[in-house]
């Protein structure tokens, strides 16, 4: 159950939990069914937990002023529940923090900012699985603990002093409880919860919640624009989201902001028609004849936007965060330092050890096999304590992360002549500094860092692996400082395990590493790794030559003997949350649990099944790596030749969006009559595309997946520039700025630029290492909006710990390097014609 109120969806994760603030990996009911009876206007689910042999609905039925809430259970609740089964509901901190409450009328409170309730120890049941409460034997040493309630009542008023949110909830059985979940993690929320009495069954629970409706309340308009602002010479439209019941004015302004602070109306312009899409409809309001250089804002009925400028040089600062903070920040194995400020220490340097057999991990990591080569389950394999970025959120070496950053950070420094420097990288003394240029480009030296940590695969284990992660649960939600996840020590199992012996100690803190490969891993490392050798030659050329022989020997091993794809997993385009440019076609091969609403996930689920067309996009997986050898070795042989063979297959109007458009970079190394083959394939990509992209407001690939949809349209971004700059007469840029406005604000729900810290008003609490703090990394670019069932699209600005919709990926920022860099590029193609 959860509630949207006032445009907002303020309460979630409404149903039956075992303890008063479950986290991310306790145990969840299954959902055996739902249930609409329109009629009597009333929801019903069939929940079970099988484990304790309890089966239940709960049902929401409409009644005068509210809804009533009943838990109804088919048998009395099993003593070892007594006192741990209680209906929980959790509401949105950044909503009530600091709000008031009152109880049973008169007992008033106010929600705190920091959690700081008394803890209570309570035991995990034995009879669960140990993953659902322990964070592994830490907990298990020390203690399960739970915080006690800061409120309890029969009846709890939440946000009395907020028309927006005030809500009253009364219990006809056990008392209302509140409590704080961030006791116990970062990402929790206030939980409202009632324990099930023993022995009752029908109306085990029962709320009555009556929320305080504003009459006749309609949403704000929100004006969604680019928060950088616009290239004089391009398109300028802003789209309006408007409650479907909004009667507003059918013409928008342009008001310019003057240099003594005055506004000065620059354009009025008409409004389209609106059009329905989910819950809103949707209006564009144009003002491309608005050229002058200067700043601006635009006004529709009572809002206005914060100031933007009009400048040739609008995209030229977009992407320079994203390199030289969120992918220097997210650096393994090195300290990183911002003048007096120290983001991490060098870190995870005793990686590792070859993870055990041990089924699926939390987080959905497996190991394959108990061996791998000479090395066991356990051992420590030297070598592999070098480069790498930290995959996002959390500090694991996402082997298609590592893989899409390479790629993408050569394609920007050749494509672009990336000559950056802002940052001083010396991988000998683990040290990286920001703002202290060092005369090597930046983009050479994150390919350099990431180049080394593939060569060591290769090197000490003889292939691409699934990457590296934590030994437990403990580590694994560790925040802050990566240098304290580990002591830095070897684990040594004859140490005791407060031992220390030199470089060694029996602290098995030593992170796993997944060695299970598939196919895409394999062959985008060969491409990564050819990438890598034509970017360092003339900067560290002993280091190309390895990274260049290490990708002809992987080449030829692989056709020799072809990877075979693992057992439960399958190789596929990368998923959401792993943007690839483009130019990474691989799959992490597993499935997380599904996102609960509140930033936790649910039980790991199956496997899936293969996605529909699988077949057709696993075709020519050697594409890539064919592709970037060509280049690197200017044309050689049997890639040149694997190419032509491979071209007709990649360039079908089905691909074109995954991997055809960069048969563009090939076409210098394929006959003349390729680019006119080329040529009509992209005909017919676009009349196809352009009917996709008509299907929103926005046209840009829409979000509805579990995870934000900003990574595809990033690489909507990157692909239509590359197609431009081919087909210029077939693909308008106007496709590679749309794609860049959107990401800079002109979504739905917000007009905030999902670039953390770039633009007007910008995403400034992200799900990133730091988000203990409310902080945010600039240059993290987050998935953004998904719609919560059935029609409610959500980015939530002033909170960070929803990871589906905050959580930045490296190979995101990557990606945005290669976009901004297009944005201006096409900027700056509009000057030169100019001039």
């Amino acid at each position: 159950m959860e509630m949207i109120f006032h445009g907002a969806r303020i309460a979630t994760n409404g149903d039956v939990r075992l303890m008063p603030t479950p986290e991310q990996w306790d145990l969840v009911a299954t959902l055996k069914g739902r249930h609409a009876d329109k009629a009597n206007n009333r929801l019903t689910a069939d929940l079970a937990f099988p484990t304790f042999d309890v089966s239940y609905t709960l049902e929401v039925e409409a009644e005068p002023g509210g809804v009533k809430v009943s838990i109804n259970l088919d048998k009395p609740l099993p003593q070892k529940l007594a006192g741990r089964a209680g209906f929980n509901l959790e509401f949105l901190p950044s909503i009530y923090m600091g709000k008031t409450y009152l109880v049973d009328g008169t007992k008033a409170g106010i929600f705190p900012r920091t959690p700081n309730d008394p803890m209570d120890k309570a035991l995990p049941l034995a009879d669960e699985p140990k993953k659902a409460y322990y964070l592994e034997d830490w907990d298990k040493a020390k203690g399960y603990t739970q915080p006690l309630p800061f409120a309890e009542g029969k009846s709890i008023t939440l946000g009395v002093d907020d028309a927006l949110a005030r809500i009253n909830v009364k219990s006809d059985t056990s008392d209302l409880m509140l409590f704080d979940g961030r006791n116990r993690a970062q990402n929790g929320w206030f939980v409202l919860r009632s324990l099930i009495p023993s022995g009752k069954t029908t109306g085990a629970i029962v709320w009555h919640i009556r929320p305080d409706v504003i009459p006749n309340w309609t949403r704000p308009p929100m004006i969604a624009h680019s928060q950088v602002g616009y290239a004089p010479d391009f398109s300028k439209v802003a789209v309006l989201e408007l409650d479907p019941k909004y009667n507003g004015p059918q013409t928008a302004k342009v008001l310019r902001l003057m240099e003594d602070g005055s506004y000065k109306q620059a354009f009025e312009g008409p409004i389209t028609p609106s059009t329905p899409w989910l819950r809103y409809v949707y209006s564009k309001f144009d003002f491309t004849p608005v050229k002058d250089p200067g700043l601006y804002v635009i006004e529709y009925a009572d809002q206005r936007t914060a100031p933007f400028p009009i400048s040739k040089d609008a995209y030229a600062n977009i992407w320079q965060d994203s390199l030289d903070h969120h992918i220097a920040v997210q650096m393994d194995h090195v300290s990183v330092r911002e003048a007096y400020r120290v983001w991490h220490g060098a870190s995870h340097v005793d990686d590792g050890r070859l993870a055990p057999v041990v089924g699926e991990q939390f987080d959905g990591w497996n190991q394959a096999t108990a061996t791998d080569g000479k090395w066991k389950g356990g051992d420590h394999i030297p070598g592999m304590n070098v480069g790498g970025w930290y995959d996002a959120g959390d500090y694991d070496l996402e082997e298609p992360a590592q893989l899409s950053v390479i790629q993408s950070l050569a394609l920007a420094y050749r494509e672009f002549d990336l000559k950056y420097d802002e940052l001083s990288v010396d991988e000998v003394a683990r040290e990286v500094e920001m703002h202290r240029p060092d005369g090597v480009p930046d983009t050479v030296q994150q390919v350099k860092h990431g180049a080394v940590l593939i060569l060591a695969q290769f090197h000490n284990i003889g292939h691409s692996i699934r990457g590296t992660h934590e030994p437990d649960l403990r580590q694994y939600t560790h925040l802050g400082d990566g240098a304290a996840k580990t002591d830095g020590r070897i684990y040594d199992p004859k140490l005791g395990p407060n031992e220390v012996k030199g470089d060694y100690s029996g602290k098995p803190d030593d992170r796993w590493i997944f060695s299970t490969t598939n196919p895409f891993f394999q062959w985008n490392a060969i491409a990564a790794l050819a990438a890598a050798s034509d970017v360092l030659k003339g900067s560290d050329d002993a280091l190309a030559k390895d990274c260049l022989e290490t990708a002809i020997k992987a080449w030829n091993d692989e056709k020799a003997h072809p990877t075979p794809i693992p057992a439960g997993t399958f190789g596929a385009p990368a998923p959401a949350g792993v943007p690839a440019s483009g130019v990474l076609a691989a799959s992490q091969g597993v499935v997380s649990g599904a996102p609960a609403a509140s930033g936790t996930t649910t039980a790991p689920q199956a496997p899936p099944a293969p996605p529909a067309g699988f077949a057709r996009f696993s075709m020519g997986q050697d594409w890539t790596a064919a592709l970037e050898l060509t280049i690197a070795t200017h044309g050689a042989e049997p890639y040149k030749s694997r190419l032509k063979e491979l071209f007709p297959q990649v360039i079908t109007p089905e691909l074109m969006g995954f991997r055809g458009w960069t048969a563009v970079r090939a076409l210098p190394y394929l006959d003349a009559g390729a680019k006119d083959q080329m040529r009509e394939a992209v005909k017919t990509y676009m009349a196809g595309l352009d009917k996709q992209l008509d299907a929103t407001p926005f046209g840009v690939p829409p979000s509805l997946g579990t995870w934000g949809g900003s990574g595809a349209v990033v690489d909507m971004a990157i692909r239509m520039y590359f197609l431009h700059k081919a087909f210029p007469d077939l693909v308008s840029p106007e496709y590679t700025l749309r794609a860049v406005n959107y990401i800079l604000g002109t979504h739905p729900v917000s007009s905030t630029s999902y670039v953390a810290g770039v633009g007007t008003v910008s995403k400034t609490m992200t799900y990133s290492n730091n988000r203990a703090d409310n902080a945010y990394i600039p240059g993290a670019v987050i998935p953004g909006y998904i719609i919560i069932k059935p029609d409610f699209p959500e980015c939530i600005d002033d909170f960070g710990f929803l990871w589906f919709e905050d959580e930045a990926v490296v190979a995101g920022s990557a990606s945005w390097v290669v976009a901004g860099n297009a944005a201006d590029a096409i900027a700056r193609e509009s000057k030169q014609v100019q001039h």
